[in-house]
């Protein structure tokens, strides 16, 4: 598994830039969904790096 980089950060940031400044171009109930997926996909991405890191620590007890 790769270490988080500078890389993930920048781009996660990217994605919520590019999903806030979207965001005001509309209103109401689309403005929160806009937001919510930009939230979503930020969250997913951080959680697949904690999930890939678990696995592979349960790897190398197991192959130990």
């Amino acid at each position: 598994m790769d270490e988080w980089s500078l890389q993930d950060s920048v781009a996660i940031l990217i994605v919520l830039g590019i999903t806030l400044s979207a965001a005001q171009t509309v209103e109401g109930i689309a403005q929160a969904l806009i937001v919510s997926v930009g939230v979503i996909v930020a969250v997913l991405w951080i959680l697949r790096f904690f999930l890939e890191g678990y696995t592979d620590a349960i790897t190398s007890v197991d192959s130990q």
